[in-house]
């Protein structure tokens, strides 16, 4: 377990935020959970604003699985709202995570886990250790410039939850 928090610590930052899911957030409602969920159903995949982006996603019973994008562009990389909607006293409440989506997440940790493997391996030469090094701080660089271009897509998702708990949508 210490080796596995020793290597954390070691990778890039942005890659480690990727590989790891956010704190949960809670959302409450005044709707009752079947009116605050078709609220969240029929506010999905409507373009707000083409340069904004919408919301889309899909609605399982009352698993919620939202990612905040643009029409024209499917990023993978996106950031997703993974939660559940609940019964609650004085109404409903949305408990969820934002993350990414999971194959993304496996494909780059196995990704980044291979270079880490192959650049051990080569370690009797200097270029590979130094080359594998390269390459997760050039996956740190490519998911900044996706964050840069689009700053405020975890925002926009708990907005957007929080006006559908509001019933404002």
């Amino acid at each position: 377990m210490k080796f596995k928090q020793w290597l954390w610590q070691k990778l890039p930052p942005r890659i480690g935020r990727f590989l790891e899911d956010g704190p949960e957030t809670i959302i409450e409602s005044r709707l009752p959970p079947e009116q605050l969920l078709c609220c969240i159903r029929d506010s999905l995949n409507k373009v707000v604003s083409w340069n904004n982006g919408s919301s889309r996603g899909s609605v399982i019973g009352f698993t919620l699985r939202i990612p905040w994008g643009s029409a024209f562009v499917n990023d993978s990389f996106a950031p997703l709202f993974r939660g559940r909607i609940e019964d609650a006293e004085a109404g409903s409440r949305i408990i969820g995570r934002m993350s990414h989506n999971r194959f993304v997440q496996v494909f780059m940790a196995v990704w980044c886990g291979l270079i880490l493997v192959f650049s051990v391996l080569m370690v009797w030469t200097i270029i590979f250790p130094l080359a594998g090094w390269g390459l997760l701080w050039m996956a740190n660089g490519i998911i900044s410039v996706g964050d840069h271009f689009s700053l405020d897509r975890r925002e926009r998702i708990l907005e957007h939850l929080r006006n559908c708990a509001a019933g404002t949508l």
